[in-house]
């Protein structure tokens, strides 16, 4: 488990490095271009991608913190620094995209006369979407592998990027196509929506584990299945699982044969905790609970049984 938690945190390390260098290298050349061009969606452009610095800065710092192994007061471990971070980065792009749709919306309202951008904007616009795509797929390539939210979220931020450039590029062709300047502000604006539509969705998708729970449901049919493979083991119900980081915390109830001895009981609540981690990969802790079969079970609060987990399809 250490070996793992040491080999996650280099990765994550090298990742934010290579996001922070080419990131910089992006948003200064797209600001000083939309400055000097007169382009304020290639500026708008510029100043996502130096948000992206800031994420990768957050990224960096995160890392040191869940590397850090459990304690007495944190027993299970700081992974979810990950998930932490991953929504108050939410908030860092929603408010980017904000300031742009500000800044689009004055610049449209106001009277001023307004001057085609340079040629020079559509090729720095063209370069930043080779960039981005090459740093895009390293940061999903990376995350994926070692499954963390953080740098997925990162990277679904910059292939948002790509997105925003490509209208960047065809608004920039289509204003010097047209000769209408006001559609360089338009699509500015349009990359400010799209940006805070982005910071929602990231935001929604941390605030699953924070708030103990998984994104992926078909966990607790794959637990069921796992379970009734075992013989001797009845109906697994009160099934619990929330994600620790990257990996899944696991408790549910069984039933066996009353009649059984602790031993016999036992054994057979292993095999269940083995079968699930056969079946299912980045297993934190399982805890198996064994009753009586047929027992009279009271109320139960929380978790999810095959009865309730069909009712819920």
């Amino acid at each position: 488990m250490q070996d793992i938690m040491v080999d996650r945190k280099k990765i994550l390390l090298r990742t934010s490095w290579v996001s922070i260098v080419g990131n910089v290298m992006l948003s200064l050349l797209k600001v000083v271009t939309g400055i000097i061009s007169g382009s304020m969606a290639v500026l708008s452009d510029g100043l996502d991608s130096a948000s992206d610095v800031v994420t990768s800065i957050v990224i960096l710092f995160t890392s040191s913190v869940v590397s850090r192994p459990p304690d007495s007061k944190y027993v299970y471990g700081r992974e979810k620094a990950e998930n932490i971070a991953s929504t108050g980065l939410s908030f860092v792009i929603f408010f980017m995209g904000c300031q742009i749709v500000i800044s689009s919306v004055e610049q449209i309202i106001s009277r001023q006369t307004r001057e085609l951008p340079f040629v020079l904007a559509i090729w720095v616009t063209v370069a930043s979407i080779a960039g981005k795509l090459l740093l895009a797929w390293y940061q999903f390539h990376q995350g994926k592998r070692i499954d963390s939210s953080m740098l997925k979220a990162n990277a679904i931020n910059m292939r948002n990027d790509v997105i925003i450039s490509g209208g960047v590029l065809v608004g920039l062709v289509c204003t010097f196509l047209l000769n209408i300047p006001v559609l360089d502000p338009l699509i500015a604006g349009l990359i400010g929506f799209y940006i805070i539509w982005s910071a929602i969705g990231i935001f929604r998708d941390a605030n699953v584990a924070l708030l103990d729970g998984v994104s992926d449901i078909s966990v607790y049919n794959k637990i069921i299945e796992a379970a009734e493979r075992v013989p001797g083991a009845y109906n697994p119900h009160r099934i619990r699982s929330r994600q620790v980081g990257n990996m899944y915390s696991i408790v549910l109830d069984i039933e066996v044969d009353g009649g059984l001895s602790l031993t016999e009981a036992h054994h057979i609540a292993q095999e269940v905790e083995d079968s699930i981690r056969r079946d299912i990969e980045n297993i934190y802790d399982i805890i198996v609970h064994v009753e009586p079969k047929d027992s009279n079970h009271c109320a139960e609060k929380y978790g999810i049984s095959k009865k309730e987990l069909a009712a819920a399809d």
